[in-house]
C-alpha cells in the first residue's frame, strides 16, 4: 500500500484516466471507431471500482499526510521516474488544503495540483489551486458522463445506438454487472441525495476554492452538470427498460421527499429527469405493439407478480410528499397505466388493484395534477427541448383523454357548473387552483404543451383528423384514421360546444397551441370555419364568422362614441372611458383570439391568403379600423402583431402597406397640425409615462414583416417625397436612439425594444446596395405644392449615420459595451437573451457597414457628395466616453470569449476583426490594444484558442464558391463555430501581409517586444509561455496522426485545415517568421516528417478535397528542405529525402503509421555518417525487388490531368449568348485568382429580369421560366466548381514542382547516389510524359509541366555529363553510362553491353516523350514548347563527349587498359547518338517542320531553343537528312534571307537601350548556320542560297563603335553588355561562321574564297581598323577580335589567284587591288607586333602573379589569343610567299635582308606608336621572324615543362597538398574538400587545356617561320641579284614579278576606294619592293647571318 499507492501519477488519477476513459468510450460508441472497442473492454475493466464507488474520493490517510507533509525535503516518488521529486512548502499546503477540502487522499491532492500547474495556460489568470478546483469537477462529470454513454447504449424499446453484436454484448453485460450486482442505482440515487449546490458552493468559498466570476460559473456549470448526468443516466435506463421493483420504489422514496422547486415554480432539472424516469418506468405502450411478445418479457410489470401490488400499496399509502404535485402527476400516469393494464392479460392478483384506476386518476385530479404540468413541468425552459420528456407528458395526456373519457367529460361538467356559479355570484373570489377548474387547467395545459416545437416534432397533429369530404366511390381508398386519433378530434370539438365564458379562453389557448405548425393550423382554421357555417346557435361562438363579425361591431361601436377620427388618437389608458361598451372579459378574449388568428397565420398561408381575401370579413379593414380607435394598448399591440403574421405574404405586404400610409396610423404626412395624433404621440405620451411599451414594440414586429419585402417605390407619393424614410426616422430616432433615456417596468422590455428596432435596421442595411442616384440630390413635386427632395434609400441613411460620429453609432456602441460588461459578470438578468441578441445585431450592422464602407465611400469621392464620412474602422478606434480609452475593438473582440455560449457574436465579432485586420494602422492600434493590460491580454488570447479548439465537423453542402467575405445564412451551431475559426485563420493569414508586429505575430506567440525573427517559441507552459493559436492550429493538424487513418482534420474540418496548411506555409515563407516556426516545428514537434508519412492524402478516402491543404503541406516541406540543406542540417535533410524518395528497396517500409518505427531510432540510422553515402547506396545487390511505389511518385498520382466539363446550356427562353454576358458581369475574382461566377448576384439579375418582363403569356409559363432559371444556376455552380478544382490541380502540381526541384537541385548531391538520381529522374520524366501524353489531359495542367521536364532534363544531363573527381579510375566514364536505371551496381568495362542496352532504351523512352510532348503542344503555348525544346536540348547533350574526354592527351592513358575504357566510352557515346537520330527521324516530316517553323517564327524565345535543337541535330545527323529537309522545303534560304532583314533591328542594337532579344536571335541563326557549313554540301548549299551576299549587304558591321579599351572590359561583367561588347559578339559569329565555310570547302575552292573576301571587303573600314591595331595594352576581347579576322584572311588568302583576274586595269580591279594591298601591309605591320618579345613576357607575368584567380587564368587566355594572333599572321604571309611561286627563286619575298632585330634583346623599340607615326613604311626585315624563332623555341620548352608538372598534379589529384588544393582550388573560405578538389581539377583541367593550345601554336609558328626563314635566305644568298648588278631588262623583268607576286592573293573588288591616314605610304612601300636590294645589304646579311642562327637556334 505505501510503496505502490505512495507514487504520484503525474496524469491525477482524479482527472486523466478519466478524460482518457471518456475519450475512449466516445470513439467506441459514438465515432464507432473499430480499434477503440478493445481500449474500452481494458479501460472498463481499469475503472470498475470508479463506477462501483461512484464520485468517492480515496480517503485519507496518516502514512501519506506525513509523507507529503515531509516532500518539501524528501519528495515524493513519481510513476515513470527514477528520482524523488520535491515540493515547495507553499505547494503542500495547498495540496492539503485540497484534500481537505474533497476528503480526498493527500497524494491525489498532490497528483490533482500538479495537473493544475501544468494545464494553467489553458486557464489564464487563475493559480493552480482554483484550475485543480476545476480539474477535479471535470474528472467527475468525465466519469459520469463516460458512464450515462454507456448506459444510454444498452439494447432498449427506445432507440439504438446501431452498435455491433460485440459491442453491444459487452457493454450490456458490463452494465447490467453494475445495476444488479453493484447495485448502481442506488449508489446514484444516494449522490444525488448528498449533492447539495448551495452546500458545495458555500463549502468551496469558505475555503477560497472560488476564484473570478468566470471561475465560478464554470465550477458551478459542472457541478449541476454532474447532478443532471447521474439524474440521466437514471432516465437512460428507465426509458429503455424499466426499474426493477426495488429501484422504482426506491426512486419514489426519493421524490417523496425531493422539494427542489425554481424561483418561477418548476421543478429542477434533476427532479424533472427523475419524474420522468418514474413515468417512465410506469409506461406499457409496448403493449399496444403487435411483436411486442418479446418485449413484454422484459417488462417488471409483467413478470413479477407483486410488481404492481407494491407499487400501488406505496403509493396509496398516505405518506405525505414533499411536493404533493408530483404525488399527483405520478398517481395520474399510475392510473392511466393501471386503467391500460385492464384490457390486457395481467399477472394473477392484479385485477383488483386495476379496478382501483377510477380512485388513484380521483385522488390525482384532486391534487390539480393539469396546473401542477402546466406551471411545475411544461415551465421549465428546457423542456420541449427534450423529446422524450416531450413525448412522455403527449402520451400521459392523450392517454388520459383516450382512456378515460368519461373522466373528461366529468371534468367538462364541473368545469361548466363552476362557470354557471360564478357567473350567478358577482365577485365570486374561488381559490386560483381549484379543483373544479380541472377542465381549465387541462386545456391549458394542452395549449402551452404543443405551443412550441424547437425540436420539429409535430405532435400536435394527433388531435386533428380530415374532414369526412370524401365520395362514395373514393372511401374505399380511404385510410380510417386510428381510433386515438379519432377520440382527440372528438375532444377538440366536444370541448368548444356550449363554451359558457370562463371556458372561453383557456379553449382558445388550448387551440393556439394546437395550432403550431402549418398542418394542425390548417385544420383548426377548417374546425372554426365549419363551426361558422352551423345553424347560428351558440356553438358557433367559436368560429372565424362569430369573431370577425364581434370585431366589427365593436369597431362600429367605437366609431359612434368617437367625436372626430382626427382628434381621437390618443387613448386615454387601459381603463379609460371607452370601455363602456365591452367587458374586460370580452376584451380577454378579443386578444385571445386574435392571437389565435396571428398563429394560424403565422404557421399557414393559405389561412393567411383566406383571412384578407374574405369580403365578409373584411379583416384588414376592421383592423386598421380599430387601430384609429381610442382601445387598449394591449389590443393595439395584439392588432399589430396580426397584421405583421398576414404581412408574411408579399402580395398581401403591399396592400398593408399601402393602406397603413393611408391610416396615418404612422403620421408621415405635412407639418404639425396632423402631427398631433398617431402611435409616435402613443409612445411619448402614453407608453413612455406607464413605463410599458407593447404597442411600440408590436408595431416594430409589423415593420419588421412589412421590410421582408421592398418597399413600394411609391409609397406615400403625391402627398409627400414616396419612399420609407418617415418610418425609419421613427424607428430610428423615436425609438431606437431614445430606448436608453425612458424608464421600464419591466427591465427586460428595455433590451426588447433596442433589439426589435435593431432587428429592422440591420436587415435594410443588409440589403442596401450602394447606388449613384442616393449620393445625388433630387427633388420631386407634391400635392400641397412646392418641391420637396427626394428620399434617400434607408440603407443609405443607416451607412451615413454609422460611418460619422453620430449619436446613433455611440448607441450601438454603447449596447456592445453595456453587453459585454453584463456578460463579464457571468450571471444572468432579466431580458438577457433580449440583450444579448441587440448585441448581436450591434455587431452585424457594424460587420455589414465595414463591408460595404469602402464601396460606399468611392462612391461618395466619385460623386462628390457632400456627406461628411469616415472609415468605419478609424471610427471604432475612437474614444469610448465610458472608458476614456479607444477600447470599442478590444469590446468587440472580447465576444470571441463567449463563443461557447454565443456562438453568432463570436462569428460576427471575428468577422468584423478579419475586416479591420485589411488597415495597416489598425494593425499598430490592435496590437497596442491587445497588450495594454496583461491580463486582458491572456484572456483574449485564450478566446482566439478556443475558438479554434471547438470540436465540430464541417457540414458537407454542395456550394458555390464562397468569398470569406460572403455571408451565409446557415443558422447551425456547428457551421457557425467552423465559420468563426475560419475567419481567424482568415485574419491571421491578412493580418501576416502587414508590417511587424502585426495581430498575427501577437496571437501566434512571436515577441512582439524584440525582433520577432528571434522569438523562441516554446510549448505552452515552458518558460511561461501562454497557449497561442499557433498551438492550437498544430494540435488540429496533428490529430490523427500516426493512426492508419491520418490527420482527422482533413475528414472533420477540411476548409479549415487548409487554411492552418496555408497559415504554417506563410509562416515558414515570410522572412520574419520563418526561422523561428520551422525550428520550433522541427526541433519541438517534429511536424513535418510526421505529416509526411501520411501523404498522399488520397481523395478517395476523404468526402471532401483534400488536394489544397497537400499542396500547402508540400510547399512547406520545399522550404523546409531548402533550408536544412543551405544551413548543412544533413540529418533532416536526409530524413525528408528518405521519406519522399525511398521505394522500399531497402527490406524495410519507412511508412509505419501505428508508431512501430521509434522515432529516435529512425533519428540516428538517417544520421549516420559511416557509410560516406545516402540510404540508397547502402546495398549493392543486383535486384533490387520494388515494394513501395516512391512517396514522391504517388504524390503525383493524385493528380489528374483529365476533368469533365458541364454539357452546354440548352435554353428555351432565355439567349444564350444573353445569358453569357450576364454570367461574365457577375464573375469576379478570389484572393488566389480563380474566376467564379457569383450565384446569388446572377440570381438577382435574371429574376429581375423575369419581373420586368410583363403578359399572359408570363403568367402561364412562369413556373417553367423559374425551372430554367434553376438550371442556369445549377450549370454555374457546376462552372464554378470545375474552375476550383482546375485550380485545385494547378496548385497540386506545382507544390509538386517545388519539391522534386529542391530535392533534385538545392539538397546535398551525396545525399544521393548518381545511379539512384538516374534512377528516379527517368520515373519522374516517363510519369509525368505519360501523364501529358494521355487523350483527355488538359492544356492548363500539361503546359505547367513543359517547365518541370525542363528541369528534370537538366538534371538528367547533369548526372550523366558530371566529371569525376580524380582521374585514377578512367572506368568511371562508362560506369555513369553503363548505370542501368533501377540497377544499384556499377558493371565493369567489360560486361556492360546488355546493360547498355536497357539504359539506351530508357533515355529513348524520354526522348520519345519529349518529342511527342512537342507534337502535342503544336497550336499551344509557345512557352510551353520553349521549355519543351530546352529540355530536348538537355537530352541531347547526354549523348555529347565531355570536354574530359575530348581534350585528354592519348599519352596519358598510354596504351593499356585505359585507352580501350576510352575507346569504349567513345564508341557509347556514338551509340547513342545514332540511336538519338534514329529516334528523332521515325517521327518524319512532322517533327522536322515544327521545329523548322518554330525556328523561322514564333516567340524570341522559343526561336532561339528552335535555332539550337536545329543546331545539335544536325550535328548528330551524319546522314545530313535534316539539312536536306530544310534545303528543300526552303528553310535554309529562308533563314540566310532573314539576315538582311535582320539587319535594321541589328543597327539599333548598338544605341543606348538596345534590345538583346535580336542579339541573341542573330548569334542563334550564325550558330545555325555555322553547323551547316561544317559540311562541305552545307557550305555548298549557303553559298547558293547567297549567304555571303546577305552578310556583305549587312550595314550594321559598318556602325564598329569607337570605344576607351580600358573600360570595355570591365563593362563585360554586367547584366547590359557594352555596344563594343555586343558588336564583338555579332561579328565574331560571321567571322566564325566564314571560318567554317572555308574550313569545310577546303583551298580548292576558289569561289568560296572569293566570296568571303568579297565580304571582308564590303566592310573594308572595318576590317581595316581592326588591323590597325592601336592597343598599347594586352585586351581580351580586341586580341580575340584581331585573332579572328587574322585567321579569316589567313585561310581566305591561302589560295593562289591567276593572273588573268587582274589583267585588265578596270577600275573595279584597281580599287580592289588598292584594298588588297592595304591589307597585305597591315597584315605583315603586324608580324614584329606579335612576336613573343619581353614587353609582352613581362605584361603576362604580371596578371600570372596576381593573387586571384581570374586575373591568373586571364594571363593563360592572354597567351593564347596573342600566340593565335602571331599563328594566323605567320599562316598568312607563308601563304603569301608558298602560293607566289614553286621554288625560291620566283616565289614573293616579303621580308628585308636584315637580321639586326634578331639579335636584339627585346623588339620593344619598335613599338606601335612609332611604327604608325614614321612618314615611309619598311618592310619587316627577316630578323624578326628570326627573333620569332627563337622566342618560340625558348619559351615551347617552358611551357612544355609547365604543362607536364600540371598533367602529373592532374593525374594525383587526391595526393594534393591542402595548400596546393586551396592554391588549384582559387577559394580561401571553407568549404569541403570534396568542392576544393572538384574546383581545383576543373581548374587543372582548364590550366593544361591552355598549355596544350600555347605549344600547339608555338609549333605552327616555328614550322611556318622556319620554312620563310628558308625561302628568303635561299633566295637573298643564291638567286638575288643586287641592283647594282641589274641590267635594265632584268630591272623591269624583276618589277612585273614582284607587283604580280605582291598582287597574285588578292581576288574581288571593294565598293569603294578606302584610304586610311597612312596611305601616303603606299606609293613609298610599292616603290622600297619595286627598287630591289643592295649588294651592302646582302653582304650585311651574310655576315650576321652566322651569329643570329646558329646551332642552338635550329
Amino acid at each position: 500500500m505505501a510503496a505502490g499507492g505512495m507514487a504520484v501519477n503525474s496524469e491525477a488519477r482524479l482527472w486523466g484516466p478519466f478524460k482518457e476513459l471518456e475519450q475512449t468510450v466516445q470513439a467506441a460508441i459514438h465515432r464507432k471507431l473499430p480499434d477503440a472497442i478493445h481500449d474500452l473492454e481494458i479501460a472498463l475493466k481499469k475503472h470498475k471500482p470508479d463506477f462501483i464507488a461512484l464520485l468517492k474520493n480515496p480517503p485519507q490517510n496518516a502514512m501519506y499526510r506525513s509523507a507529503v507533509q515531509k516532500a518539501t525535503k524528501e519528495g515524493l516518488p513519481v510513476m515513470g521516474d527514477q528520482s524523488k521529486q520535491t515540493f515547495s512548502s507553499q505547494f503542500i499546503e495547498e495540496a492539503l488544503i485540497l484534500s481537505d477540502l474533497f476528503q480526498m487522499s493527500e497524494i491525489a491532492a498532490v497528483e490533482l495540483l500538479m495537473a493544475g500547474e501544468r494545464q494553467q495556460p489553458e486557464f489564464p489568470g487563475l493559480t493552480r489551486g482554483l484550475v485543480a478546483v476545476l480539474l477535479y469537477y471535470d474528472g467527475q462529470k468525465s466519469l459520469v458522463n463516460s458512464l450515462r454513454t454507456l448506459l444510454q447504449s444498452r439494447e432498449g424499446r427506445m432507440w439504438t445506438m446501431e452498435l455491433t453484436p460485440d459491442l453491444s454484448s459487452m457493454v450490456n453485460q458490463y452494465t447490467d454487472q453494475l445495476i444488479q450486482k453493484d447495485r448502481l442505482i442506488n449508489t446514484i440515487l444516494d449522490q444525488l441525495n448528498n449533492m447539495d449546490f448551495t452546500k458545495e458552493m458555500d463549502r468551496l468559498q469558505k475555503d477560497r476554492a472560488i476564484g473570478p466570476p468566470k471561475h465560478k460559473k464554470q465550477v458551478s456549470d459542472l457541478y449541476k452538470e454532474i447532478q443532471i448526468i447521474l439524474a440521466d443516466c437514471l432516465f437512460c435506463l428507465a426509458t429503455q427498460q424499466p426499474l426493477g421493483k426495488a429501484d422504482t420504489l426506491r426512486l419514489i422514496q426519493h421524490l417523496r421527499a425531493d422539494n427542489s422547486m425554481s424561483a418561477d415554480g418548476s421543478l429542477e432539472p434533476v427532479s424533472l429527469c427523475l419524474l420522468m424516469t418514474l413515468l417512465y418506468c410506469f409506461d406499457v405502450t409496448l403493449l399496444d405493439q403487435e411483436d411486442s411478445r418479446e418485449l413484454l418479457q422484459r417488462l417488471p410489470m409483467m413478470t413479477d407478480p407483486n410488481y404492481i401490488l407494491d407499487i400501488h400499496q406505496e403509493l396509496r399509502s398516505g405518506q405525505p410528499w414533499s411536493n404533493p404535485g408530483l404525488k399527483s402527476v405520478v398517481l395520474l400516469a399510475w392510473g392511466v397505466t393501471l386503467r391500460q393494464l385492464n384490457q390486457y392479460q395481467t399477472p394473477t392478483g392484479v385485477n383488483g388493484i386495476c379496478e382501483e384506476d377510477e380512485l388513484v386518476i380521483d385522488e390525482a385530479l384532486d391534487g390539480n395534477v393539469f396546473h401542477f404540468l402546466k406551471t411545475a413541468v411544461v415551465a421549465v425552459p428546457e423542456f420541449h427541448k427534450e423529446e422524450y420528456y416531450l413525448r412522455k407528458i403527449h402520451g400521459l395526456v392523450t392517454d388520459f383523454i383516450f382512456h378515460m373519457p368519461l373522466r373528461v367529460k366529468e371534468l367538462r361538467t364541473r368545469g361548466d357548473e363552476a362557470a354557471r356559479i360564478a357567473a350567478a355570484v358577482q365577485n365570486n373570489q374561488e381559490p386560483p387552483t381549484s379543483a373544479s377548474h380541472g377542465f381549465q387547467y387541462l386545456m391549458k395545459l394542452i395549449g402551452d404543451l404543443y405551443r412550441t416545437d424547437p425540436l420539429g416534432l409535430q405532435l400536435s397533429v394527433e388531435y386533428w383528423c380530415p374532414q369526412d369530404n370524401y365520395g362514395p366511390h373514393e372511401t374505399t381508398y380511404n385510410v380510417r384514421p386510428p381510433q386515438r386519433q379519432v377520440s382527440l378530434y372528438k375532444f377538440i370539438r366536444l370541448a368548444g360546444d356550449l363554451l359558457p365564458p370562463p371556458l372561453y379562453v383557456p379553449y382558445i389557448d388550448m387551440l393556439i397551441g394546437l395550432s403550431s405548425n402549418p398542418q394542425s393550423a390548417h385544420y383548426c382554421f377548417d374546425l372554426l370555419k365549419v363551426n361558422g357555417m352551423g345553424s347560428g346557435g351558440p356553438a358557433s361562438a367559436v368560429s372565424w364568422y362569430h369573431i370577425f363579425v364581434s370585431l366589427n361591431q365593436y369597431y362600429t361601436s367605437l366609431r359612434r362614441e368617437v367625436p372626430s377620427s382626427q382628434d381621437m388618437h390618443i387613448s386615454v389608458g387601459p381603463q379609460g372611458p371607452h370601455h363602456r361598451g365591452i367587458t374586460p372579459q370580452e376584451l380577454e378574449g378579443l386578444v385571445c383570439v386574435l392571437k389565435l388568428c396571428r398563429v394560424v397565420s403565422e404557421n399557414n398561408e393559405n389561412c393567411r391568403v383566406a383571412f384578407c381575401e374574405n369580403q365578409q370579413w373584411q379583416v384588414v379593414v376592421v383592423l386598421f379600423g380599430l387601430l384609429t380607435c381610442s382601445i387598449p394598448l394591449y389590443l393595439k399591440a395584439e392588432i399589430f402583431r396580426l397584421l405583421a403574421a398576414f404581412g408574411k405574404t408579399p402580395d398581401i405586404a403591399v396592400s398593408l402597406w399601402h393602406t397603413l400610409e393611408s391610416s396615418q396610423i404612422l403620421s408621415t404626412v405635412g407639418g404639425s397640425s396632423s402631427a398631433q395624433g398617431g402611435i409616435q404621440v402613443e409612445l411619448e405620451e402614453v407608453e413612455a409615462r406607464g413605463e410599458e411599451f407593447p404597442m411600440t414594440r408590436a408595431f416594430l414586429s409589423l415593420m419588421d414583416s412589412l421590410t421582408d419585402i421592398p418597399v413600394p417605390p411609391g409609397l406615400g407619393a403625391g402627398l409627400r417625397a414616396p419612399g420609407f424614410q418617415p418610418y425609419l426616422e421613427f424607428i430610428k430616432g423615436c425609438v431606437f436612439e431614445k430606448f436608453y433615456a425612458r424608464s421600464y417596468k419591466i427591465p427586460s422590455e428595455k433590451w426588447q425594444v433596442a433589439a426589435d428596432s435593431l432587428r429592422i435596421l440591420c436587415k435594410l442595411l443588409r440589403e442596401y446596395e450602394v447606388v449613384g442616384e442616393d449620393f445625388v440630390e433630387d427633388y420631386v413635386e407634391v400635392q400641397m405644392g412646392g418641391v420637396v427632395p427626394v428620399h434617400k434609400s434607408p440603407g443609405y441613411i443607416i451607412m451615413l449615420h454609422m460611418l460619422k460620429d453620430s449619436h446613433f453609432l455611440s448607441t450601438v456602441l454603447r449596447i456592445l459595451d453595456d453587453c459585454i460588461q453584463q456578460l463579464e459578470t457571468y450571471k444572468s438578468i432579466p431580458g438577457q437573451e433580449s440583450l444579448e441578441l441587440a448585441g448581436l445585431l450591434c455587431l452585424q450592422l457594424i460587420e455589414t457597414s465595414l463591408e460595404k464602407s469602402g464601396t460606399f465611400l468611392d462612391a461618395c469621392r466619385e460623386t462628390g457628395a457632400s456627406a461628411m464620412v469616415s472609415a468605419m474602422d478609424r471610427l471604432l478606434l475612437s474614444i469610448n466616453p465610458r472608458s476614456g480609452k479607444a477600447d470599442h475593438l478590444v469590446n468587440i473582440t472580447k465576444f470571441v470569449q463567449f463563443g461557447q455560449p454565443l456562438p453568432e457574436h463570436a462569428q460576427s465579432a471575428m468577422k468584423i476583426l478579419y475586416r479591420v485586420c485589411h488597415s495597416a494602422p489598425v494593425q499598430v492600434a490592435l496590437v497596442n490594444l491587445f497588450t495594454a493590460n496583461q491580463t486582458a491580454h491572456l484572456e483574449l488570447l485564450h478566446g482566439f484558442v478556443d475558438c479554434l479548439e471547438v470540436e465540430e465537423p464541417e457540414q458537407v453542402v454542395e456550394r458555390t464558391i464562397l468569398l470569406p467575405e460572403d455571408q451565409d445564412d446557415s443558422t447551425e451551431i456547428g457551421f457557425i463555430r467552423n465559420s468563426t475559426r475560419q475567419f481567424l485563420l482568415q485574419a491571421l493569414l491578412k493580418s501576416l501581409d502587414q508590417t511587424a508586429p502585426n495581430l498575427a505575430h501577437l496571437l501566434l506567440g512571436f515577441d512582439i517586444r524584440k525582433s520577432v525573427s528571434k522569438t523562441l517559441l516554446q510549448d505552452p507552459g515552458i518558460l511561461g509561455s501562454p497557449k497561442t493559436c499557433l498551438h492550437a492550429v498544430l494540435s488540429l493538424l496533428e490529430r490523427g496522426v500516426g493512426t492508419h487513418s491520418g490527420p482527422s482534420c482533413l475528414r472533420d474540418t477540411p476548409r479549415l485545415a487548409e487554411l492552418a496548411y496555408k497559415l504554417i506555409y506563410l509562416l515558414a515563407a515570410n522572412k520574419e517568421t520563418s526561422t523561428p516556426t520551422l525550428r520550433y516545428l522541427r526541433t519541438t514537434r517534429d511536424f513535418l516528417y510526421r505529416q509526411l508519412q501520411h501523404l498522399p492524402f488520397t481523395q478517395q478516402f476523404y468526402k471532401r478535397p483534400v488536394m489544397i491543404a497537400q499542396s500547402w503541406l508540400m510547399k512547406l516541406i520545399a522550404i523546409e528542405l531548402r533550408l536544412t540543406a543551405l544551413n548543412r542540417q544533413r540529418s533532416h535533410t536526409q530524413r525528408l529525402m528518405r521519406a519522399l524518395l525511398d521505394d522500399g528497396s531497402e527490406g524495410h517500409s519507412v511508412f509505419q503509421p501505428m508508431g512501430g518505427e521509434d522515432t529516435d531510432l529512425t533519428y540516428d540510422r538517417f544520421t549516420d555518417q559511416s557509410a560516406q553515402m545516402s540510404y540508397l547506396s547502402q546495398t549493392t545487390r543486383p535486384f533490387r525487388s520494388r515494394q513501395v511505389r516512391r512517396k514522391l511518385l504517388g504524390l503525383l498520382d493524385e493528380v489528374d490531368f483529365s476533368q469533365r466539363y458541364p454539357p452546354t446550356m440548352h435554353l428555351e427562353f432565355f439567349e444564350l449568348s444573353m445569358i453569357e454576358q450576364a454570367i461574365q458581369s457577375v464573375e469576379t475574382k478570389t484572393e488566389q485568382d480563380v474566376l467564379y461566377c457569383d450565384v446569388r448576384r446572377l440570381h438577382r439579375v435574371l429574376m429581375n429580369e423575369l419581373n420586368n418582363v410583363q403578359g399572359n403569356i408570363m403568367v402561364t409559363q412562369r413556373p417553367r421560366v423559374l425551372e430554367e432559371v434553376e438550371n442556369i444556376l445549377q450549370h454555374v455552380v457546376r462552372r464554378n466548381r470545375i474552375r476550383q478544382e482546375l485550380y485545385t490541380k494547378q496548385q497540386a502540381l506545382e507544390a509538386w514542382r517545388q519539391v522534386t526541384e529542391v530535392l533534385l537541385t538545392a539538397c546535398p548531391e551525396d545525399l544521393l547516389t548518381p545511379e539512384d538520381r538516374q534512377t528516379v529522374l527517368f520515373e519522374l520524366l516517363q510519369e509525368l510524359q505519360q501523364k501529358v501524353t494521355e487523350d483527355d489531359a488538359l492544356t492548363e495542367l500539361t503546359a505547367p509541366v513543359a517547365g518541370i521536364i525542363l528541369t528534370l532534363m537538366t538534371n538528367l544531363r547533369q548526372c550523366f555529363c558530371q566529371e569525376p573527381v580524380t582521374e585514377d579510375d578512367p572506368s568511371t566514364f562508362l560506369s555513369m553510362l553503363d548505370a542501368t536505371p533501377g540497377l544499384g551496381q556499377t558493371t565493369a568495362w567489360g560486361q556492360g553491353s546488355g546493360s547498355r542496352t536497357q539504359f539506351a532504351s530508357s533515355l529513348q523512352l524520354v526522348l520519345r516523350g519529349v518529342i511527342d510532348h512537342i507534337l502535342l503542344s503544336s497550336g499551344g503555348q509557345q512557352r510551353v514548347r520553349a521549355n519543351l525544346y530546352g529540355a530536348l536540348l538537355y537530352y541531347l547533350q547526354i549523348a555529347q563527349k565531355p570536354k574530359s574526354l575530348t581534350h585528354t592527351d592519348t599519352g596519358v592513358l598510354g596504351d593499356g587498359v585505359g585507352k580501350r575504357i576510352m575507346a569504349d566510352a567513345h564508341s557509347e557515346y556514338e551509340q547513342l547518338r545514332r540511336e538519338n537520330v534514329t529516334t528523332i527521324l521515325s517521327y518524319g516530316d512532322n517533327f522536322m517542320d515544327m521545329v523548322c517553323r518554330d525556328a523561322c517564327d514564333g516567340h524570341d524565345v522559343g526561336r532561339m531553343l528552335a535555332l539550337s535543337v536545329l543546331d545539335t541535330i544536325l550535328s548528330m545527323d551524319k546522314f545530313q537528312q535534316w539539312m536536306t529537309f530544310m534545303s528543300s522545303k526552303g528553310y535554309l534560304q529562308h533563314l540566310v534571307d532573314s539576315l538582311l532583314h535582320d539587319d535594321q533591328q541589328l543597327q539599333t542594337l548598338l544605341s543606348a537601350t538596345p534590345q538583346l532579344r535580336v542579339l541573341y536571335i542573330y548569334l542563334s541563326k550564325l550558330s545555325l548556320l555555322t553547323r551547316v557549313a561544317e559540311s562541305a554540301v552545307g557550305a555548298h548549299t549557303l553559298l547558293q542560297c547567297g549567304v555571303m551576299q546577305r552578310l556583305a549587304g549587312c550595314v550594321f558591321f559598318d556602325l564598329r563603335p569607337d570605344l576607351d579599351r580600358v573600360s570595355e572590359e570591365e563593362c563585360d561583367e554586367d547584366f547590359l553588355p557594352s555596344p563594343m561588347s555586343r558588336y564583338r559578339q555579332l561579328l565574331f559569329a560571321s567571322l566564325k561562321f566564314c571560318l567554317a565555310i572555308l574550313t569545310s570547302l577546303g583551298i580548292e575552292n576558289q569561289d568560296c574564297g572569293n566570296q568571303v573576301l568579297q565580304f571582308i571587303l564590303s566592310h573594308g573600314e572595318v576590317f581595316h581598323g581592326i588591323l590597325r591595331d592601336r592597343q598599347l595594352n594586352l585586351s581580351l576581347p580586341a586580341l580575340r577580335e584581331l585573332a579572328l579576322t587574322t585567321a579569316v584572311l589567313a585561310r581566305a588568302n591561302a589560295r593562289g589567284i591567276p593572273d588573268a583576274e587582274f589583267d585588265d586595269l578596270d577600275p573595279a580591279g584597281i580599287e580592289l587591288k588598292g584594298q588588297k594591298v592595304r591589307i597585305e601591309r597591315q597584315m605583315l605591320a603586324l608580324m614584329p607586333k606579335y612576336c613573343m618579345c619581353e614587353r609582352i613576357n613581362k605584361q603576362l607575368k604580371v596578371l600570372e602573379s596576381d593573387e586571384s584567380s581570374r586575373k591568373k587564368d586571364l594571363s593563360s587566355e592572354l597567351a593564347v589569343v596573342f600566340l593565335e594572333v602571331s599563328a594566323n599572321v605567320t599562316s598568312y604571309c607563308r601563304a603569301i610567299i608558298s602560293t607566289s611561286g614553286p621554288t625560291s627563286q620566283v616565289c614573293r619575298v616579303l621580308f628585308r635582308p636584315s637580321l639586326e632585330e634578331a639579335l636584339a634583346k627585346d623588339l620593344a623599340s619598335r613599338d606601335d606608336a612609332s611604327f604608325m607615326s614614321s612618314g615611309t613604311i619598311q618592310a619587316p626585315s627577316l630578323g624578326v621572324v628570326v627573333y620569332q624563332l627563337r622566342q618560340c623555341a625558348n619559351h615551347f620548352m617552358s611551357v612544355y615543362e609547365t604543362h607536364k608538372q600540371h598533367l602529373r598534379k592532374l593525374q594525383s589529384l587526391a595526393d594534393l597538398s591542402t595548400d596546393d588544393l586551396k592554391q588549384f582550388s582559387g577559394v580561401e573560405e571553407k568549404i569541403s574538400s570534396h568542392q576544393r578538389q572538384k574546383l581545383a581539377k576543373t581548374r587543372l583541367t582548364k590550366m593544361v587545356r591552355y598549355k596544350e593550345e600555347q605549344l600547339q601554336y608555338f609549333a605552327y609558328i616555328l614550322e611556318n617561320c622556319l620554312f620563310m626563314l628558308w625561302r628568303h635566305l635561299e633566295y637573298y644568298l643564291i638567286h638575288c641579284v643586287p641592283v647594282t648588278q641589274q641590267s635594265s631588262l632584268y630591272q623591269t623583268q624583276a618589277r612585273r614579278q614582284t607587283q604580280l607576286r605582291r598582287l597574285q592573293d588578292l581576288t574581288g573588288a571593294s565598293r569603294s576606294s578606302l584610304v586610311d591616314s597612312d596611305s601616303s605610304s603606299l606609293p613609298d612601300f610599292d616603290r622600297q619592293l619595286m627598287m630591289g636590294v643592295t649588294s651592302d645589304e646582302i653582304d650585311m646579311l651574310k655576315q650576321t647571318a652566322n651569329s643570329a642562327i646558329h646551332d642552338s637556334l635550329l
